[in-house]
């Protein structure tokens, strides 16, 4: 069966279409991730040579027009070509989550704080920001957070000053 020239040209759109939504879904996850930064910059490497940075203090926002992407800020807007597009990395204090003092243990699909004061509320938050879970610690001691009931996916749980990223795959 000969392969058509209409054939030829539906898979590399496809393809075009499938880089462009995986590219625009990881920059999106890397903005989200880093929305509460001061200094944290997104820097994008061109095959060309160029890098453009923008702080994410500035809100940027990614849409794509043609074949290009376009970044548009409080500040600027810029437009770069799909195709010269090599690379992209955030760069500075991210995620605002800091370090944790604190090694949460993992056990049978629980988070397992171990000092964690009476009182405190954990909250669950998705990648987007949006409040899945709360809880108060009500005893001094161990405290469990259950991710039974959490779909697939990435979040953040916040107990007191500690914060931590969670994937949960099943």
């Amino acid at each position: 069966m000969a392969v058509t020239q209409l054939q030829i040209s539906i898979e590399w759109f496809r393809l075009f279409y499938f880089m462009k939504t995986s590219l625009l879904s990881l920059l999106f996850l890397m903005v989200g991730l880093t929305a509460y930064a001061d200094e944290a910059t997104i820097v994008i490497k061109q095959k060309s040579g160029n890098e453009t940075a923008l702080e994410l203090s500035t809100n940027p926002v990614i849409t794509f027009s043609g074949e290009d992407m376009v970044i548009t800020s409080n500040i600027t807007t810029i437009m770069i070509p799909m195709d010269d597009i090599d690379d992209y990395v955030v760069c500075g204090e991210g995620t605002g989550i800091k370090p944790v003092t604190e090694t949460p243990q993992f056990v049978d699909g629980n988070v397992v704080f171990s000092n964690i004061p009476k009182g405190t509320t954990v909250s669950i938050h998705a990648l987007d920001g949006t409040l899945v879970r709360t809880q108060t610690v009500t005893l001094a001691g161990p405290t469990i957070v259950s991710l039974d009931q959490l779909n697939k996916g990435c979040y953040i749980i916040s107990a007191g000053e500690y914060r931590i990223k969670v994937i949960k795959k099943q």
